[in-house]
């Protein structure tokens, strides 16, 4: 296992498969009366750069050289007019970074669901491979209900950047690239209350932190962490409204949710939710999102999105402290974010973006450039570039949230079948 994981065998092998030419379908479908059964896939191989602060205390090296691969095979079949069955495996080999800060949510973290469908094998190497079956769910329905059962990606924000309404696998603000969603193991009731309102519930099942499964979690749920939530949306106007409220593991919530446009020129997302919480080691209050975006002639579209944390620590000396006693909270660490953006589409081929995140508890930046050229119909290529603007950490502080974070650069191709 050790020679197929090696970073240069494996490198060989990215490089003859994109030398090579070959005949690529878009997809693969049979389609019947009343049946359909569609096979498709995505294939990327990366690689990128890595330079740290120069702190050797919290890290095990200033320099590290990133590679990554994702091969996915999705599936889908519908029978009737009732009934949908969908899978998504995904099968990766990477270099396994050296540091990630604990808690925090630009960490690559597995998702907090069952063992049984992951698989994971580690080589001396810093090399990882591991095989998960990413999402695998049913439904039926029709016009006015639906019912979905299984492995699914949940999404309750509207927002872009700082997503306080979404609960399960949230992207980073700095993660572009969000084609798939991990999937988490739930139930899902969809019901037309009327031409323009709907009512959600869901239950999410929760899993204990075990060391023994590759993924860090237990195989069976535990069922005192179940997530139970309602969400209610009309649309008024130009405007969807959105009433949330449930329980979390460790807490319940209330929120709400906005978005549409105001006079076809200033679009307006706006979400937010109240955490209340019966443990002693974790933080009551409001995270609050509001963005503001508009399309300029042309292809700009500029974005300013200011999000509350009310459950982040109120400076940086309370996060050190978490950490020496090990009770950092996931999520932000500070109380009051910035993040503006700004895409613009170059050519038909070529589309750029930018990303400034700003932290008002620590006053650290954060700054991110994205390009995407189309290749073909079938392919891109991904160039991604990060660096903070922030006091570095030392021995006796992490000083910035964006401070600990590396200047990096990647470069990652992706093919669609």
């Amino acid at each position: 296992m050790k020679n197929f994981l090696s970073p240069a065998y494996y490198g060989t092998a990215v490089l003859l498969l994109l030398l090579l030419p070959a005949r690529l379908l878009a997809y693969y479908a049979v389609e019947g009366d009343d049946y359909l059964v569609d096979l498709r896939g995505s294939f990327s191989a990366g690689a990128g750069y890595a330079l740290y602060p120069e702190d050797n205390f919290i890290y095990d090296d200033r320099e590290e050289v990133l590679w990554n691969s994702d091969l996915r095979l999705l599936f889908e079949t519908v029978v009737g007019n009732h009934f949908r069955a969908e899978a998504n495996i995904i099968q990766n080999v990477r270099s396994t970074p050296f540091f990630v800060l604990p808690g925090s949510r630009t960490a690559q973290q597995e998702v907090e669901r069952s063992s049984v469908f992951f698989w994971q094998q580690h080589d001396t190497d810093n090399t990882q491979a591991s095989l998960a079956l990413d999402s695998g769910n049913f439904s039926f329905g029709n016009e006015s209900d639906e019912l979905l059962v299984g492995r699914q990606p949940i999404n309750l924000s509207v927002t872009f950047y700082f997503t306080p309404n979404d609960f399960f696998a949230p992207f980073a603000p700095q993660n572009f690239y969000r084609e798939y969603k991990p999937g988490v193991d739930a139930i899902r009731y969809e019901r037309r209350l009327a031409d323009l309102t709907q009512l959600t519930v869901i239950g999410v099942l929760g899993y204990d932190e075990d060391p023994e499964p590759d993924s860090g979690w237990s195989r069976a749920p535990n069922w005192q962490r179940t997530t139970l939530l309602g969400r209610i949306t009309h649309i008024a106007g130009d405007f969807e409204l959105g009433f949330l409220g449930g329980t979390l593991p460790d807490y319940t919530i209330l929120g709400a949710s906005l978005q549409g446009d105001m006079l076809q020129w200033l679009g307006i997302r706006a979400e937010c939710h109240y955490r209340d919480t019966w443990k002693n080691d974790l933080q009551d209050g409001l995270s609050l999102s509001v963005g503001f975006e508009h399309r300029f002639s042309g292809s700009l579209i500029a974005r300013l999105e200011q999000m509350h944390n009310g459950t982040g620590y109120s400076s940086i000396g309370e996060a050190d402290k978490a950490v020496i006693e090990g009770t950092l909270r996931s999520g932000y660490l500070g109380r009051d974010y910035t993040a503006v953006n700004i895409s613009y589409e170059f050519t038909p081929l070529l589309n750029g973006e930018f990303l400034y995140l700003h932290n008002w508890t620590d006053y650290s930046h954060s700054f991110s450039f994205y390009g995407l050229y189309s290749l073909s119909d079938e392919s891109e290529l991904a160039l991604n570039l990060s660096f903070p603007v922030a006091e570095e950490p030392d021995r006796h502080s992490l000083n910035s949230e964006f401070g600990v974070m590396p200047s990096r650069i990647t470069l990652e191709y992706r093919l669609y079948f």
